[in-house]
């Protein structure tokens, strides 16, 4: 059952990550939530393991999201130059802060921003004005704003970059694509930082390396990689406003499902 889920769970959150630029962590967190309880891991380290396995599956989903936008030309490697070192420092401090909090305290937090970013994808508030012309200063330091915040909540920071990039005078595919590429370092430094936090807790499972549980993290990240190119497609295929409040309305449920354990 345990591996049926890692499979489902890859093939949908690998869709997810290509069609919206995120890297899945979203749908990836709660799932994670429900299936390592069941196997009994700890209480105190329970949140640490989902975020810091759910960063080591964005590793994949962001590498093959990224390579199928490219091939569309939806990738601004510009911006991402300009942004990348600062969110590979911010996502780093991110997996480091999070050590420091309790596990339910940082669980509290994640279904908190879920609650956040669905009500962000339905509404789309604040509106994204569209300014091109802005200095590289602010794409630095929100480079390393978003990579801090990914790296806490364990994603791939898409919710964050995709309306960011629009602000920036994206066109929306153009943000979903550079967003994609961003999740490749936020998701590298982050599982890092879980990983070596986590190195000396007694309390860690077996065939996890910190807060990375391996199974999970090489079964549904191998599965997102192949399906993250079928989101892409339909990304650049049609319209996304139904879509993105469905999604919406999902993320909701799973955070609700979180405030309620």
């Amino acid at each position: 059952m345990e591996i049926f889920l890692y499979f489902l769970l890859g093939t949908f959150s690998g869709v997810l990550a290509g069609l919206f630029g995120i890297g899945g962590g979203i749908i990836i967190i709660p799932t994670f939530f429900f299936i390592f309880s069941y196997l009994g891991f700890a209480d105190q380290i329970l949140a640490h393991m989902v975020l810091g396995s759910s960063l080591g599956v964005i590793v994949f989903s962001s590498i093959a999201s990224t390579f199928s936008h490219n091939i569309k030309e939806a990738v601004d490697w510009k911006l991402i130059r300009v942004v990348t070192p600062s969110i590979i420092i911010g996502s780093a401090l991110g997996g480091i802060t999070a050590g420091q909090i309790e596990s339910e305290t940082l669980q509290g937090l994640v279904a908190l921003f879920l609650v956040v970013a669905s009500v962000q994808l339905i509404f789309e508030f604040p509106p994204p004005p569209q300014n091109p012309h802005t200095n590289l200063v602010g794409p630095f330091v929100a480079g390393g704003g978003i990579g801090w915040l990914s790296g806490v909540f364990g994603i791939g920071g898409g919710i964050f970059s995709v309306p960011y990039f629009y602000h920036r005078g994206l066109k929306m595919m153009n943000a979903i694509g550079t967003s994609a590429a961003c999740g490749i370092p936020i998701a590298i430094a982050g599982s890092l930082s879980y990983m070596l936090v986590g190195l000396d807790d007694n309390a860690l499972p077996n065939y996890s390396i910190g807060y990375v549980y391996l199974p999970a993290t090489i079964i549904v990240g191998l599965m997102s990689s192949i399906t993250a190119k079928f989101g892409v497609n339909i990304a650049h295929r049609m319209k996304q406003k139904k879509l993105r409040i469905a999604f919406a309305f999902l993320v909701m449920i799973m955070a609700l499902n979180l405030l309620m354990r």
